[in-house]
């Protein structure tokens, strides 16, 4: 994120604010992992969100997978499983995400549930 010094007040008198540029990406990722990081960096939040997001998107990541993802202190430090960004397109994702979704929520807080939730939201818009 670029932040450009601030030269002149807008109209009103009120104070322009620099906005962070979200880059079109050259080239679709080849991962899942690249393309968390991909956006992550074009996101334009605070490096303690993007902790948030990694951590959850990691979540997700394994849950695309197939896997059970990890829980607990075990989820801060773990790495999706590798595979192709293409992944997301077959068919069946949707159903098995739902399945694993619905069990994670039984082991997990609502808090943490809605907050991953959202997070997909936003990445995927």
């Amino acid at each position: 994120m670029t932040i450009e010094p601030v030269t002149e007040l807008g109209s009103g008198g009120t104070l322009r604010l620099p906005r962070a540029r979200v880059m079109p990406l050259s080239a679709p990722p080849s991962s899942y992992t690249a393309a968390v990081e991909q956006y992550l960096t074009g996101a334009g939040i605070a490096k303690s969100s993007a902790r948030i997001y990694r951590i959850s998107l990691t979540t997700w990541g394994w849950m695309l997978a197939g896997e059970p993802a990890p829980t607990g202190p075990a989820r801060r430090g773990a790495k999706p499983p590798v595979f192709p960004l293409t992944a997301i397109d077959d068919p069946a994702p949707p159903e098995v995400l739902a399945e694993l979704a619905a069990a994670r929520a039984d082991e997990m807080d609502a808090d943490t549930v809605n907050r991953e939730l959202s997070i997909a939201r936003k990445a995927i818009g």
